[in-house]
């Protein structure tokens, strides 16, 4: 292993461990009278009184209504992409909806789909607008790294739009476009919460947080919030080495440069 690598390895395990501790002190003084901000161990001791499984079927629950959107969002972000890439005079409209899209705040237009559809469609929902926008975005923006010169190789050997796109713009724009999907991530774990926050459904991680709130369960709602940001984390962090896998020649010119 590198030696680069273990001092980086050293450095965040060093720096995790003072979070803990600082998090553990002020839990212990500053906030011990009105308990707010519970210890670790509070939180484990939750976790024993409670079970894992509890925890882990509301976890369950939520990443399934969060994956569902976050390849919806994605799928129809990535279709829009290739659609301007092929067809750049709809760059404006399509660059008009998604802006729209992303203005409209989760918790304005969420009570307004959960009052059209029931379930957890609504979660659904606002998980793939949530991760619209930003692929679209990051997928255009690695396209339009294309270079002049490369533009012209194809139009001199004869190439039409849809040679310039599988040939040029599609390369260009797959780094951008991971990282997009790497944000993507989170955007869709926060609006299937807000999904079930709102109601509609008996389970998950929004519906537990609200449940724990309403009862001054202060315990479990530090749990499933930190439950959720390991989650994210988990997942950005295999999508960011999926990432270096497929797209080796993408992070040897991040090296180089």
């Amino acid at each position: 292993m590198p030696r680069s690598t273990v001092v980086r390895a050293a450095l965040g395990a060093t720096g995790f461990a003072v979070v803990i501790a600082a998090w553990w002190i002020a839990a212990d003084t500053a906030f011990a009278v009105n308990g707010v901000v519970p210890s670790p161990p509070d939180l484990v001791r939750q976790i024993a009184e409670d079970g894992t499984g509890y925890y882990l079927a509301q976890i369950g629950v939520t990443l399934s209504s969060a994956g569902q959107g976050y390849l919806w969002g994605a799928g129809v972000a990535l279709l829009l992409a290739v659609v301007v890439m092929v067809l750049p005079a709809l760059s404006s409209p399509v660059g008009q909806l998604a802006l729209f899209v992303e203005c409209a705040p989760a918790a304005a237009i969420g009570p307004v789909v959960l009052a059209v559809v029931q379930g957890r469609t609504p979660s659904i929902f606002l998980a793939a607008i949530a991760v619209l926008f930003t692929t679209l975005v990051g997928a255009l923006l690695g396209a339009r790294a294309t270079r002049r010169i490369e533009v012209d190789v194809i139009a001199v050997y004869g190439g039409n739009r849809w040679d310039l796109f599988r040939k040029v713009k599609l390369f260009a724009a797959l780094p951008a476009t991971v990282n997009a999907l790497k944000i993507g991530i989170p955007a869709a774990i926060l609006g299937a919460i807000i999904g079930e926050y709102l109601g509609g459904v008996d389970s998950g991680v929004g519906v537990a947080l609200a449940v724990a709130q309403r009862s001054i369960q202060v315990e479990r709602t530090w749990i499933f919030g930190l439950s959720a940001a390991l989650v994210t984390s988990i997942g950005y962090a295999l999508l960011s080495v999926l990432g270096r896998a497929l797209l080796p020649w993408s992070a040897a010119a991040r090296r180089l440069g």
